[in-house]
């Protein structure tokens, strides 16, 4: 080799030739013609972690690149690969050159040795290689396509073609390339297993069902090489098994040569060729011996190829880098293309707008798209290449439970996870997903996960939608919402019609529920096998954190003064990991703080003093804000700590112009002229993120505490013990502030205040322009004064504002949602009281002589607008103040109180109102029509069923309802058995007709429920009872295909 050099740029590299393992890179650069050192003006950019080795060979300037050391697979082939095109733009070609498992089958004609060269080239659909862990054979023996990768460019099958055709008339010059390399690296066949030829004595094959048996096969001629062509097969799975190899084999349906690990990776994102030298055969007996040998045949193999395309081929192929943005382009109009369709045909779908509408589901997309922005590139790529994701994602494992310590990346992770499984654009696999938050309520229950993922495969399998259509026609068309265990068994009656799915979801810990995290914890434990835990460890995490920090170094702004200093920059990094344990959280803030020191001795000073914990941290960053900004600050995070979503910029810039005690209450000439400065105000305790409105295409900036753990700090009464001794003060002052009655006093005042000053009323729109936190206080106020109403300062607010005639009044109703009957009257300050559950305020109110009885609302009185809310203790002082438990009401909810009660499953309220007389027996009307039997019945509340039942409910009283015609029909329906049992042995009627079904058995039969049509069977029920929307309980069980109840 000659003497080293360095070309004047790295753009004069147009050969890309990846090896993965360091005996492959070894071998790559002994075949270099030339060995050039690293190229003047080389720029590598901070992402690429590559290590280049850089040299000629022939007319060919080569860069070589390796994976990491003990890192292997198709995610980090992929991340090696994007690095490279982005540090050498001018890379025309690929090479992935290296060492591979040979697919012999000598019986049919291919026999494949150790030693052997497999070349990936394409076979009709296929473009050479194939990824095997994303087969899927279908019925009839037919098979996705799925798996099949792109070509390579065509400059280097015209070279194949040239090679092929020269080895027709010549032989292979890989034994003279090998022999050059042993005698310019001696040592690299002096050692060994070296790089030399094995011996046909260690090249033996054996049965794949009888392991110890050897295949014989007939002797060579010759130990040179033979090269073979054809398809590879390409996964993440390390194959020592030869039947796991042949399962696959059969599965894929592929004439392949060879098995590997990380093609598949490539072939999308960087324009190749797949060289591969057999090593073994993927069986018991894999072993290392032959893979230096291997490693160097391969090269050798690449060294000849190289010598037949013409430097003048080269330089007219398209640049790499450009191939891949024409074929995302493409990428993305493919996918568009299908959106589209799928978005038109959704459209056309009259329904998808009313069940869109009616289950009013939270977008999970929002939260995604703002976990990836947080995503650094090649974070995460851990987990991706690990055993149990992959296992997971091939579906040898059905779940999988990620868990870490706070703050480790859990979020962020898991839309990485999102990411790469939608980016195989696998049509059939559909993936779901959901992110639990903190900081909205509409992502925190259980409800709404099932609701999000229902519609998701609403819109993703068009032979589910029949299946949500039928329960959105049971609740009255939309008019009534679905119990969650309607809608939970509808959601599986849907997810059966999608070939393969998975499904994603993050922060468990932030679903609202009334277990404790541990319980959570503990039930998943029990409930899942050893295998499917997977804890989240700190290494290679902090391996991610690291790269997060060297990024963050490089390219934030405010670290732009350490730019040249790199031994400062790598002070900064070596103090950090010293103490971030697996902390991403942790590390973020630290730098964030960081940036403010201006000097070396600002900044050593910080890196002594690093906090020890997330609470200490947050204890300093807290002490840290500027005292001007103090008050303000306050104001924000006593919102964002209670509040049940985040607050818009805008809202948040009028949260701190508010005076509740000042004259005036509210001055828009006081905002903030730049509402981004809100962020100087709280630091790294909050986040800004960009949202897309539900309802149009417009997109707004929301403030959100920036974490959980700051939420759970803030929540905590130790705020002030955290802060450093002498700031001590200043730590009470937003320990007393914080606290949760103070915190929810100060919001109410607020609130009402700002509300005070809406004396015009107009369009919503309008108003919310003008007046942004107008919504949010008209909607939250009550809610926040529901816990501090009893402080004098706030009930003399709340009775001032209570003050029905004024025009802020009538002007809150509009915001609040509450609609004014014809007759112009609006609801009572009593009723919004009773609504609201402001139990010392609706005493007050009735002391001042409010109407007890006054009709409006829509629950039309406060008797029904408090039971259908559970509150219990306003329920008995309505009772008592001499509310008519059985009047009648105009309200669009519900007939009356025990109606509402009952249907809500409010077992004490019910009792309470049974006692004071409640008819058990009332029919109503309205969106949740019929009896209050069928009501709880219906809804599966078998203790309200019982006390109904104990008190004189009829069994068989028709219910006038509109979708059933009484209490056995809904809950055979419902598939309540416990309850259809209670009622039969109270003398209901299991053949009663009436209702969408006409029969019990007909409504239990159409939904599945084969325990419910055995009871009613036993109790007399007529199979053949015609009538109903199917006609009889046999057609109804055909017609939806539950075969056990025909």
């Amino acid at each position: 080799m000659a003497s080293r050099k360095d070309l004047e740029s790295p753009d004069f590299y147009t050969v890309g030739w990846i090896a993965a393992l360091p005996i492959e890179l070894a071998a790559a650069t002994a075949m270099l013609d030339e060995e050039h050192g690293e190229p003047c003006n080389f720029d590598q950019p901070q992402h690429d972690t590559n290590i280049y080795t850089w040299g000629r060979i022939g007319e060919h300037n080569v860069v070589i690149a390796s994976l990491a050391a003990g890192v292997y697979g198709t995610t980090s082939a992929t991340t090696t690969a994007t690095c490279m095109l982005s540090s050498f733009p001018h890379i025309r070609i690929g090479l992935l050159v290296g060492i591979g498992a040979g697919i012999a089958r000598p019986e049919e004609g291919r026999d494949i040795r150790l030693g052997d060269v497999a070349v990936s080239q394409p076979e009709g659909s296929s473009g050479g290689v194939i990824q095997y862990d994303l087969y899927k054979a279908k019925a009839g023996n037919q098979r996705e396509s799925k798996a099949f990768l792109n070509r390579p460019p065509e400059v280097l099958l015209k070279a194949l073609a040239r090679l092929q055709a020269e080895h027709e008339r010549k032989p292979s010059r890989v034994s003279e390339f090998l022999a050059q390399m042993a005698k310019g690296n001696p040592r690299m066949v002096r050692q060994r297993q070296g790089y030399v030829y094995q011996g046909v004595e260690n090249d033996r094959l054996y049965k794949a069902t009888e392991p110890s048996e050897e295949i014989q096969r007939e002797p060579r001629d010759s130990s040179e090489p033979e090269i073979h062509y054809g398809t590879i097969a390409s996964g993440n799975t390390l194959l020592k098994d030869a039947i796991q190899r042949d399962r696959i084999l059969e599965d894929i349906g592929q004439e392949c040569i060879c098995f590997e690990m990380e093609a598949a990776g490539l072939m999308n994102t960087f324009p190749c060729l797949v060289i591969r030298e057999i090593c073994d055969y993927a069986d018991l007996h894999k072993s290392d011996q032959w893979q230096r040998y291997a490693a160097a045949t391969a090269a050798a193999y690449t060294k000849e190829l190289l010598a037949y395309i013409p430097t003048q081929d080269l330089q007219k192929t398209q640049k790499a880098i450009n191939i891949l943005k024409d074929r995302s382009v493409a990428n993305i109009h493919s996918i568009t293309t299908r959106t589209a369709a799928v978005v038109e045909g959704l459209s056309e779908d009259s329904q998808y707008r009313k069940h869109k509408e009616w289950l009013s589901t939270p977008d999970p997309s929002i939260n995604l798209n703002e976990a990836l922005e947080k995503h650094h590139e090649g974070t995460g790529s851990w987990f991706l290449e690990s055993e149990p994701f992959n296992e997971w994602k091939s579906g040898k494992r059905r779940h999988l439970w990620l868990h870490g310590i706070p703050g480790c990346g859990k979020t962020v992770l898991s839309a990485t996870i999102i990411k790469h499984l939608n980016q195989q654009l696998i049509i059939p696999h559909v993936v779901l997903y959901f992110f639990f938050d903190f900081t909205n309520t509409d992502n925190q229950s259980l409800n709404k996960l099932v609701r999000s993922l229902a519609m998701q495969v609403y819109s993703r399998c068009e032979s589910s939608r029949k299946d949500l259509g039928k329960l959105f026609s049971l609740c009255e068309e939309g008019g009534q919402q679905p119990t969650f265990k309607s809608l939970f068994a509808t959601f599986l009656q849907m997810i059966d019609h999608v070939e393969t799915i998975s499904i994603v979801i993050d922060a468990l810990d932030e679903c609202n529920t009334s277990r404790r995290e541990e319980d959570i914890e503990s039930e998943l434990k029990r409930w899942l096998c050893p295998e499917s835990h997977v804890a989240i460890q700190h290494d290679p995490v902090n391996h991610d954190i690291r790269a997060y920090i060297h990024k963050r170094l490089q390219t934030d702004r405010e670290f732009e003064r350490w730019q040249s200093e790199h031994s400062v920059q790598n002070e900064i990094e070596t103090e950090l990991m010293k103490k971030a344990d697996g902390m991403f959280r942790w590390a973020a803030c630290q730098l964030d703080m960081l940036q403010k020191c201006l000097d070396l001795r600002m900044l050593r000073a910080s890196l002594r003093s690093l906090p020890k914990t997330l609470q200490e941290t947050y204890a300093r960053i807290l002490a840290g804000i500027d005292c001007n900004y103090r008050q303000y600050a306050i104001k924000i995070l006593q919102f964002l700590t209670y509040s049940t979503r985040p607050l818009t910029i805008q809202e948040a810039v009028d949260v701190i112009v508010v005076d509740p005690n000042g004259d005036p209450y509210f001055d828009p000439s006081l905002r903030m002229p730049n509402p981004r400065d809100i962020m100087k105000v709280c630091s790294s305790l909050v986040s800004l993120v960009i949202k897309r409105d539900s309802t149009s295409t417009e997109t707004f900036m929301e403030l959100q505490l920036a974490h959980l753990s700051v939420q759970q700090y803030l929540k905590s009464r130790v705020i002030g013990e955290a802060f450093p001794r002498e700031m001590a003060t200043i730590g009470g002052i937003f320990q007393t502030s914080l606290h949760e009655v103070s915190a929810r006093a100060d919001i109410t005042r607020v609130c009402l205040a700002y509300l005070e000053c809406l004396h015009e009323q107009g369009a919503h729109r309008e108003l919310k322009a003008e007046f942004p936190l107008a919504e949010y206080s008209a909607q939250y106020w009550m809610y926040h004064a529901r816990t501090v109403e009893t402080e004098k300062d706030i009930s003399d607010r709340i009775l001032n504002f209570f003050d029905h005639q004024s025009q802020v009044y009538a002007v809150w109703i509009e915001l609040f949602g509450e609609r004014r009957w014809r007759d112009g009257s609006m609801p009572t300050p009593l009723y919004l009281a009773s609504l609201a559950g402001l139990q010392h305020t609706a005493r007050l109110l009735l002391k001042k002589g409010a109407d007890v009885n006054a009709q409006g609302g829509q629950y039309g009185n406060a008797l029904k607008a408090a039971s259908s809310q559970g509150h219990k203790a306003i329920v008995r002082l309505l009772v008592e103040k001499g509310a008519d438990v059985n009047s009648p009401t105009r309200g669009i909810y519900y007939g009356n109180a025990l109606h509402a009660a009952s249907s809500q499953g409010y077992k004490d309220i019910v009792q309470l109102l049974v006692e004071n007389g409640a008819d058990v027996n009332a029919c109503s009307a309205g969106l949740a029509g019929g009896n209050v039997l069928q009501a709880a019945s219906s809804q599966g509340h078998k203790d309200i069923v019982e006390i109904l039942l104990a008190n004189g409910a009829d069994a068989n009283a028709p219910s006038g309802g509109l979708d059933h015609d009484g209490p056995l029909e809904a809950a055979s329906c419902e598939g309540h058995k416990e309850i259809v049992q209670l009622l039969l042995d109270k003398g209901a009627d299991a053949n009663g007709q009436g209702g969408y079904y006409e029969t019990p058995l007909q409504a239990a039969s159409s939904q599945g429920h084969k325990e419910i049509v055995q009871l009613l069977l036993e109790n007399g029920a007529d199979i053949n009872a015609q009538g109903g929307d199917y006609g009889s309980a046999l057609e109804a069980a055909s017609y939806e295909g539950h075969k056990e109840i025909v």
